[in-house]
């Protein structure tokens, strides 16, 4: 186990049943773990789920020799769900409350036995602290296939140059912290999620950093000026009023504070707005001068200006249902 990530390797399963398997996991394993999903080559393996045919085999029996790890069977087929008999999952899974007394019993307490063999030592952190330029970088199409991950294990691996992100399939609605990083993804990396779907790299960027609030310290302040490019895309429908009329202040350029005032939100939570896009690379500080959001000489332009954004907000919400 890595800190607080578990080490989980499946083998000799198709991806399909694999995904299924990696949710069912997930929702059975303490969210106080995270998941590293990883190769059956790995020497770090915590828990191994094996197809039934392949158990028997040498190079798993010498794994599980060598290591005397907690091994899951996956076999088809109607069958017991007193799993803690023969260490067999049968499939199409039913048995939630079994998986779950089964995890308690062998993985848990395997778990609990390998940390009090490990000798005590101090915790130390290696990894910087999480900026602008970290977070820039990332994007940067050299990089071509980044794994992208924190101390809850895999996030996605994402592709720079085509754009695009395939998710670890427990974490495709999920938030992170500064514990976040990234490496160059390798081969093995892609045993680490799904390439059922591939997701729009800048929207899921997006989404990822709308609801991780540790990051709001990267936002501009709040007399800054702020343009965005596009209109970000909330995958949670519940976020979606609130983006599109913080889009559509800021698509003309607009001042952070202005903004909070007008719409009647926490300066926080526009700030929140705003380092979701620039982390998803979606526009910048801009002068005050070109900013056009609320921008007039006289009152009868600033009342014919809030006339037009009221009757535009109206229309977002009569056509969203907001």
């Amino acid at each position: 186990m890595n800190g607080h990530c578990i080490n989980i390797a499946i083998s000799g399963i198709s991806l399909k049943v694999s995904d299924e398997l990696k949710i069912e996991l997930r929702k059975t394993i303490p969210h106080e773990f995270g998941i590293n999903w990883i190769n059956i080559a790995d020497p770090n393996i915590d828990l191994l789920l094996i197809n039934e045919n392949f158990f028997e085999t040498e190079g798993i029996q010498r794994i599980l020799e060598q290591k005397q790890l907690p091994c899951l069977k996956v076999a088809k087929g109607e069958g017991s769900h007193h799993l803690e008999e023969h260490n067999t999952l049968y499939l199409p899974f039913q048995h939630t409350d079994a998986l779950k007394h089964w995890i308690q019993q062998r993985l848990l307490s395997y778990l609990s036995h390998q940390q009090s063999q490990q000798p005590k030592s101090a915790a130390v952190s290696t990894h910087n602290a999480v900026n602008e330029k970290y977070l820039t970088d990332m994007l940067n199409p050299e990089n071509a296939r980044l794994h992208l991950f924190d101390d809850h294990g895999t996030l996605a691996i994402i592709d720079t140059r085509s754009q695009v992100a395939w998710l670890e399939p427990t974490r495709t609605h999920t938030k992170t912290n500064h514990s976040f990083t990234y490496e160059f993804a390798t081969t093995s990396s892609f045993t680490k999620v799904s390439r059922k779907v591939e997701y729009n790299l800048q929207d899921w960027l997006w989404n990822l950093f709308w609801h991780s609030t540790e990051f709001q310290r990267l936002a501009p302040n709040e007399n800054e000026y702020y343009k965005i490019e596009y209109w970000p895309q909330p995958a949670q429908s519940e976020d979606r009023k609130t983006a599109l009329l913080l889009s559509a202040c800021f698509i003309q350029g607009a001042q952070i504070y202005q903004v909070a005032t007008q719409l009647k939100l926490p300066v926080q939570t526009v700030q929140q707005f705003i380092t979701a896009c620039m982390i998803s690379n979606n526009g910048g500080i801009i002068p005050a001068s070109e900013g056009r959001y609320l921008k007039t000489e006289t009152p009868e332009q600033a009342t014919e200006q809030q006339g037009f954004l009221n009757k535009f907000f109206g229309k977002i919400r009569r056509r969203f249902g907001l």
